[in-house]
């Protein structure tokens, strides 16, 4: 697995917060990346309306979750927060170290990436950040069409202590 270490400055993002246990995020999920870019255009300051953030805290990946459920921004990257549309919220993300991987392929290879990131860190004698927030930065001109996907060309940010 192809591995990098990373610098991100702060992040703004505006989205849909789902929460659930993991059965439920696969079925809450989609839907909520629908509704995302049905209202991408009422989002103001777009940094880049091509790229789309996943963003979880990894707290929740530690630790299964609060008593096994996990909260899921679906978001955009914006550089100001103004008139969020209803139905979203805001969320900031701070500078953070990150390590990253690609996963690439089908629904099954999801878990194979994130184990393999984790076997990463812990192999090149890291700790993830229990308090930061990961997330999984999709990027539409690596595939097509916007969220929800069904196959994956995406980077997985795993916050760094």
């Amino acid at each position: 697995m192809d591995v990098r270490e990373v610098s991100r400055g702060d992040i703004k993002l505006v989205g849909i917060k789902v929460v659930g246990r993991t059965q439920e995020l696969s079925q809450r999920v989609p839907p909520a990346w629908l509704e995302l870019t049905r209202k991408l255009e009422a989002i103001r300051h777009k940094v880049d309306p091509g790229l789309f953030y996943g963003v979880t805290p990894e707290s929740d990946h530690l630790n299964d979750g609060q008593g096994g459920v996990y909260s899921y921004w679906v978001a955009t990257e914006v550089s100001a927060f103004e008139e969020v549309p209803e139905g979203m919220t805001t969320l900031s993300v701070p500078a953070q170290r990150y390590a990253v991987a690609t996963c690439k392929g089908g629904p099954e290879q999801i878990e194979a990436a994130y184990i393999g990131l984790a076997q990463w860190v812990a192999a090149a004698g890291r700790q993830a950040r229990a308090e930061a927030y990961g997330f999984e930065l999709y990027d539409v001109r690596r595939q097509r069409p916007t969220p929800p996907y069904e196959t994956f060309d995406y980077d997985i940010y795993k916050p760094l202590s």
